[in-house]
């Protein structure tokens, strides 16, 4: 049980945690729970960015569950990759600093390679997993990271 008041979500933390174990499961040929763990690198990094171009985190300190203007419905950014990138392109009314989320998104153009990850493949046959995709989540995942890197150099996050 924790002892501090602090809400449990935290995206720039865990984007670094799972890389930082993505990597080494890369290193050793690990490649589906690497590949698995890159996708989250890519979510919780964008979700980071999210936070800090002004989205309102939910008690937890995540993105929030409901809409931000129907409270019946579910907040559209809150999505694993793929789906989460293209929601943040075509809902970036939704985004309180819109121009500067916008300015990060353009330094990540490899998160399409994220197009054939799913966040089911966690319960998938080895066999079944497009393992041949992993070094181009990676080099997404790389862009990911960079981009945290320069959001918290220029004092974003």
């Amino acid at each position: 049980m924790s002892t501090t008041s602090l809400p449990p979500v935290e995206y720039m933390q865990a984007a670094l945690r799972h890389w930082l174990d993505a990597e080494a499961l890369y290193r050793t040929g690990r490649l589906a729970n690497a590949g698995q763990l890159y996708g989250f690198v890519a979510e919780c990094g964008l979700k980071a960015l999210l936070l800090a171009c002004g989205i309102v985190p939910g008690p937890d300190g995540g993105i929030p569950e409901s809409h931000p203007t129907n409270d019946k419905k579910r907040h559209p950014l809150r999505q694993h990759m793929p789906v989460l990138a293209d929601r943040i392109a075509a809902h970036g009314h939704l985004i309180p600093d819109g121009a500067q989320a916008t300015t990060y998104m353009a330094t990540l153009p490899s998160l399409t390679h994220f197009d054939d990850w799913s966040v089911d493949h966690r319960y998938w046959r080895d066999v079944a997993l497009p393992l041949t995709s992993v070094a181009q989540w990676r080099s997404a995942a790389v862009e990911v990271t960079q981009m945290l890197d320069q959001a918290k150099q220029d004092g974003k996050l």
